[in-house]
């Protein structure tokens, strides 16, 4: 850990995540769950949007990932959700295809993190 309590390439900012909640680390642990659980819905409707290369989807979905990862201090899967809000804005298949496979290593990445029992230690 580093001095101001979050771990280096951490897929949390975990002190922003909890002052967000009013230091709650049990509740952050309930809303990371409930993230962990959407997110899945929603890189599953992804993969059809992409294979259907229907835009609005992919962009309303990058925009719902991106406002919660935002809220939760993910700044890796934010930035991966924007990059699919704006390849279904711009309309581009490749760049959509691209930004699943980062959204998916991200929410790998973040999974791994909470099962190892890191967050609020």
């Amino acid at each position: 850990m580093n001095q101001n309590g979050s771990q280096k390439n951490s897929p949390i900012d975990y002190p922003s995540a909890l002052a967000r909640i009013g230091d709650d680390a049990s509740f952050l642990s309930e809303l990371l769950e409930l993230y962990t659980l959407d997110f899945e819905a929603k890189c599953q409707k992804l993969g059809s949007a992409i294979e259907a290369e229907d835009f609005p989807a992919i962009q309303e979905l990058g925009h719902s990932l991106k406002g919660a990862s935002a809220n939760l201090s993910l700044p890796f899967l934010q930035r991966a959700s924007y990059d699919m809000e704006t390849a279904g804005r711009d309309k581009d298949i490749q760049k959509a295809q691209e930004s699943l496979s980062e959204l998916q290593k991200e929410f790998t990445n973040l999974k791994d993190f909470i099962a190892s029992g890191a967050v609020g230690s």
